[in-house]
């Protein structure tokens, strides 16, 4: 996916990369003030302090990503995403 901040500056949506599967639904367009926490997958889950990132992310994101893995966690959802490389997750 192709992330897209939208010009207000605020808000997130995305749209399918070249080659990738596209859907009719219209993507989510996050109001990214909303956002509560920005937490990296190697972060302890102050929920479970015994792992890291978000129980989601534990679930999809591959241990050799992590480093460049993140989740955006809003009231009802969580939004995970992996970056191309280290220096775009920063």
């Amino acid at each position: 996916r192709i992330l897209h901040i939208h010009n207000d500056g605020k808000c997130l949506s995305w749209k399918a990369a070249q080659g990738e599967p596209t859907s009719n639904k219209r993507p989510p367009r996050l109001d990214l003030t909303t956002c509560i926490e920005v937490r990296h997958a190697w972060t302890p889950d102050p929920l479970n302090p015994m792992f890291t990132g978000t129980a989601i992310l534990r679930q999809k994101c591959e241990a050799a990503n992590a480093f460049k893995s993140f989740a955006l966690i809003f009231g009802r959802r969580t939004v995970d995403i992996t970056a191309v490389t280290a220096d775009q997750c920063k």
